[in-house]
């Protein structure tokens, strides 16, 4: 058994000059501590929002909602939207984007491309687990520190303040794909036991996880798997064609 929550992205070309575009946070977030906005760029490429055609910052109060760009040159220009969060001078990070193409139909729903966390039962050993993220690869310009923390439970209001964290480990930030290997998880994991492994962004101001800026979860039950028993959290191989860089936390 295995449960996502993602940060979810859709839209519709309404007409020549305007696109529709829906947006989902993570249950229980605040869009205000994230830093949350919306851009539109020319073209099928990522900028800085500093470079978008137009941005709008999403409120404290707004887990979901709707919002309309216009002024556009639909069905003559390509444009591509992004949904970010962190906007300051020292980051800024793209967690989901959604292309608008010139073959675009009007009233046409579109899906976004999100950030993804996963953790497939075969990849949990007795105190080890690996995961595997894939976020937008667009991050070309200043972006924080990322990272995973595994949680016991469901996923609860708790998980954004690091209550019954367990274990974490960081990733590189220049990495947007590939495996994370969280060990030595103290206890290890029990089998038939609910965890929750968290993805987010950031460090508060102590140097610390911030916990706020959570981008997505997987919630797992601890079934059967290949590497369960007797495997020592030092001998799993990462597979992945782009891993993701592991640093001591």
């Amino acid at each position: 058994m295995r449960t996502q929550s993602v940060v979810q992205l859709s839209g519709k070309p309404v007409d020549e000059k305007q696109v529709a575009v829906s947006f989902n946070l993570l249950p229980g977030s605040d869009p205000g501590a994230l830093g949350c906005f919306i851009s539109i760029w020319e073209g099928t490429r990522i900028l800085s929002a500093s470079e978008a055609l137009q941005t709008r910052k999403i409120n404290h109060s707004e887990v979901s909602g709707e919002h309309i760009f216009d002024q556009l040159s639909i069905g003559k220009k390509d444009y591509i939207i992004g949904l970010g969060m962190d906007r300051s001078k020292d980051s800024e990070t793209i967690i989901a984007t959604l292309s608008i193409a010139t073959s675009a139909e009007f009233n046409q729903l579109l899906p976004g491309a999100g950030s993804y966390l996963r953790v497939n039962s075969d990849n949990i050993g007795t105190d080890f687990l690996i995961a595997h993220l894939e976020t937008p690869d667009c991050n070309q310009f200043k972006t924080g520190k990322k990272w995973v923390a595994l949680f016991r439970g469901p996923f609860n209001p708790g998980s954004y303040n690091g209550a019954s964290m367990i274990a974490t480990a960081k990733a590189d930030p220049n990495q947007y794909s590939g495996s994370i290997l969280v060990k030595n998880i103290p206890k290890g994991l029990v089998r038939f036991e609910t965890y929750t492994l968290v993805f987010g962004q950031g460090l508060d101001k102590f140097g610390n996880l911030d916990y706020t800026k959570l981008i997505s979860s997987c919630t797992f039950i601890v079934w059967r798997s290949k590497i369960y028993i007797g495997t020592p959290a030092s001998s799993p191989v990462l597979t992945s064609r782009s891993p993701i860089l592991l640093h001591a936390l």
